[in-house]
C-alpha cells in the first residue's frame, strides 16, 4: 500500500477535524477506523419501532459547535451541517414537578434559579458578571493557543487582578466551588450536572473555575439537524475534499516503531507506512490494546530508567500521540521531535 505523510487511528470527530486541516495543508493522510462508519460518538440510529424517529446514541447535543474556528474553517455548512440552539437550553427536572432551567437568556436563567433560592440567583449573577472578562480576555484566548508550561502560565496570570482571581478559583474542585458558593441542593446538583457533561472529575482540584466560566459563557447546547451523525457526514465531506482517505472496518494490530519513531501501522492485512507521523485519537485503554512492538520499546525504556512495562507503554503511547504536535507541546512533555513541525 502506498505510503502516506501521516496515519490517524480512529475516525472520531477529532480525527476528522485534524485530517481535514492536514489535507488543506497539503499533506496526504489516511484514517483507519475499525467500525463500518466514521464519526465515533457522532452516531444516530433510526428507531425500528418508529420509522422516522432518529436517536442519538452518544453525543445528543454539541456545545457551541457553530462558534468553533474549525466549523467555519472547514466550511461545514457548505457540506450540509445545520444546527439549532433551543432558547430553553438545558433543564433539570425535580420530583415535585419543578425544573431548574438554563436559558440562552441569562435573565431567564437567573429567574429560574431564584425560584429555588434568591441568594443563589444573586450569586449566579455575580459570578457571571465577574467571569465574563476573565473568559474573553484569558480563557478563550488560551483555548485557541499552544499550551504553555504550568509555571509559566501561573507567572503570567499573577500579573493581573483577573489572572490572580482565576488562579484563586481554579485552586478549588468544581465540587468545592459549588458547596462554597451556593446553598440550595437542586441548584448545586444542576450546576454540577451541567459541568459534569464536560467530562471533568468534579472532585479534582484545579477545575473550580469551570463552573464560573460556564456561567459566563455565551456558548450553549446545540442540536444537529438530522441527528449528530450529520456533523460526521459533513466532516467526512471536508476530509474528502481536502484529499484525505479513510479505511473503514480495519483493525490496527500494531503501531510500528523504528529507531524511536512511529513509522507506520500494521493491520490484519497490510503494513501501512507513514513518512512523518502516526496519531491516535482513541482512548488510552484502546491504544494500549494495540501492540506497540512491546519487546523493543520496553527494552529501550528499561535501559533508560528500569521502567516497568506499564510505564514503558505510557511513554510510548505518549510519544506516538504527541508526535504530530507543535514543538512547544513536545518540549512541555519532554518528547523528542519526530519530524519538522507541521505548522
Amino acid at each position: 500500500m502506498a505510503a502516506y505523510d501521516g496515519i490517524i487511528i480512529g475516525a472520531g470527530h477529532n480525527s476528522l477535524v485534524l485530517q481535514a486541516y492536514l489535507g488543506k495543508a497539503g499533506l496526504k493522510t489516511l484514517c483507519i477506523e475499525r467500525r463500518h462508519v466514521a464519526g465515533g460518538g457522532l452516531s444516530t440510529v433510526e428507531d425500528p419501532r418508529h420509522p422516522g424517529f432518529l436517536h442519538n446514541t452518544h453525543a445528543f447535543f454539541q456545545r457551541a459547535i457553530t462558534a468553533m474556528p474549525w466549523y467555519a474553517d472547514l466550511e461545514l455548512e457548505r457540506h450540509g451541517a445545520r444546527y439549532i440552539e433551543p432558547e430553553l437550553n438545558v433543564a433539570l427536572l425535580t420530583r415535585d414537578g419543578g425544573a431548574l432551567e438554563w436559558w440562552t437568556d441569562i435573565d431567564r436563567t437567573v429567574a429560574s434559579f431564584g425560584e429555588f433560592s434568591r441568594r443563589d440567583a444573586d450569586t449566579l449573577r455575580r459570578w457571571q458578571h465577574e467571569f465574563v472578562p476573565i473568559l474573553y480576555d484569558i480563557l478563550i484566548p488560551e483555548s485557541r493557543s499552544i499550551p504553555v508550561p504550568p509555571e509559566e502560565r501561573r507567572v503570567a496570570l499573577e500579573k493581573s487582578a483577573a489572572g490572580r482571581r482565576l488562579l484563586e478559583v481554579s485552586a478549588l474542585s468544581p465540587l468545592e466551588f459549588v458547596h462554597q458558593e451556593f446553598e440550595h441542593p437542586t441548584v448545586k446538583a444542576g450546576l454540577l450536572f451541567f459541568n459534569g457533561l464536560r467530562e471533568v472529575d468534579l472532585r479534582v482540584k484545579g477545575f473550580g473555575h469551570h463552573i464560573a466560566a460556564l456561567l459566563a459563557s455565551p456558548a450553549k447546547a446545540q442540536m444537529s439537524r438530522g441527528g449528530s451523525v450529520a456533523l460526521a457526514r459533513a466532516l467526512e465531506a471536508a476530509v474528502r475534499e481536502s484529499g484525505g482517505e479513510t479505511l473503514l472496518m480495519t483493525e490496527p494490530t500494531r503501531i510500528v516503531v523504528e529507531n524511536g519513531r512511529a513509522v507506520g501501522v500494521e493491520t490484519e492485512g497490510a503494513l501501512i507506512r507513514a513518512r512523518h507521523f502516526v496519531v491516535s485519537s482513541s482512548t488510552p485503554r484502546r491504544r494500549s490494546s494495540i501492540c506497540l512492538t512491546r519487546h523493543s520499546c520496553r527494552a529501550r525504556c528499561a535501559s533508560r530508567s528500569n521502567a516497568s512495562s506499564t510505564t514503558c507503554s505510557r511513554r510510548c503511547l505518549r510519544c506516538i500521540s504527541i508526535c504530530a504536535s507543535r514543538p512547544a507541546m513536545r518540549r512541555a512533555h519532554n518528547v523528542p521531535s519526530l519530524r519538522a513541525p507541521l505548522w
